[in-house]
């Protein structure tokens, strides 16, 4: 077990490692004293926000991650709330980059890897020709100007490349998954792949109008009536006696899917495919070839529905998300193995977070 440290608390600390931590920061403090005056005032400027074996991470470093973040909370919460929010987002990120650190430090220190230069050239090319159109000066100014020199930017090219490569090497190669962990997901999960019953059907719809008109009724009185909803009875009318419901939707729909002749395709009751709720008691009663009467609806709309299918409720055949299940098992194995991965690191580390 290795030593891990927050707020100043150290936690699982054997006595081997309690010895390995005076060491470091024995040699911590000699490194601060031989930094040049320029380089202190810097770190102390930065502020350390934690101590990876011999490296730090700065202050800085996390508020250029954390920024945008805190720019969305400070327009959602104030006060105390705020506070512990973006600790958490400061937190988080911290514990990220002490992750990066621990791999990149198993890359170099005891893998002894290295990235060679001409990756890093040919990425910097890429990047110029890319994002740049070729143009060298301008990428060169742009980095100056974030504050960046190029060889900062050349190590964080590097530095990714090698959590990158790590990543690959120790988690994601190391999963296989089998037909049978394919077979016993799909069994433990059916209700994920239940369809739910699907109708296909075609609309007309009309809109209602703004200011009723006025008649005269059958007792001589004037009465109030809307124009739009005759003509949604006419069109009614022509449907039971027969006329087709792809040809009056082309002549009468205010819909947007009228030159398909109105036809709006598979719906459901619930989910991303879902119909309106006060349509879907109506249309479900309803066989193939079968319309409704005129639906008035609250915000303002007449509907006729024709149902052209019907689809059962049932089951996604396994065969059919077969790739998709597999998808689902590497990327959990991936962060299972990922946890496993970074806390093998961090048991063999020292580690002191200050924030």
């Amino acid at each position: 077990m290795g030593c891990f440290v927050e707020k100043g608390v150290v936690v699982r600390c054997p006595y081997h490692f309690r010895l390995l931590a005076a060491a470091h920061l024995m040699v911590w403090a000699g490194l601060a004293l031989w930094f040049a005056p320029p380089v202190r005032a810097q770190l102390l400027a930065d502020g350390i926000a934690a101590v990876v074996n011999n490296k730090v991470i700065t202050y800085v470093q996390i508020n250029q991650q954390v920024g945008e973040t805190e720019k969305l909370l400070r327009q959602t919460f104030t006060g105390e709330e705020l506070f512990q929010r973006v600790k958490e987002a400061k937190l988080n990120v911290l514990k990220a980059l002490i992750d990066r650190e621990l791999i990149i430090q198993e890359f170099k220190d005891n893998m002894k890897g290295v990235i060679p230069e001409t990756y890093t050239n040919e990425r910097v090319n890429d990047i110029i020709r890319n994002e740049y159109g070729g143009d060298r000066m301008a990428f060169v100014k742009t980095i100056y100007e974030r504050g960046e020199t190029m060889q900062k930017y050349r190590e964080e090219i590097q530095d990714n490349a090698i959590v990158g490569f790590m990543r690959n090497r120790n988690v994601v190669q190391t999963v296989l998954v089998s037909p049978y962990q394919i077979e016993q997901y799909y069994q433990q999960n059916l209700r994920l792949f239940q369809q739910d019953e699907q109708i296909k059907i075609s609309t007309i719809v009309l809109r209602k109008a703004l200011f009723p008109s006025q008649r005269t009724g059958p007792d001589g009185k004037q009465v109030s009536y809307d124009p739009q909803e005759e003509i949604a009875k006419e069109i009614l009318y022509k449907l039971d006696t027969g006329s087709d419901f792809s040809e009056l939707a082309k002549s009468y729909s205010e819909g947007s899917n009228k030159n398909e002749g109105g036809a709006l395709g598979w719906v459901t009751q619930n989910g991303k495919t879902a119909i309106r709720p006060d349509l879907w008691p109506t249309i479900a009663k309803l066989q193939p070839g079968q319309h409704t009467d005129v639906i008035p609806t609250s915000d303002g709309f007449y509907y006729i529905l024709q149902v052209e299918d019907r689809k059962k409720s049932a089951v996604t055949p396994m065969e059919d998300v077969r790739a998709q299940i597999e998808q689902t098992i590497i990327n959990e194995e991936s962060q299972l193995r990922q946890q496993q991965w970074l806390d093998s690191l961090r048991s063999k580390a020292f580690i002191k977070m200050f924030l």
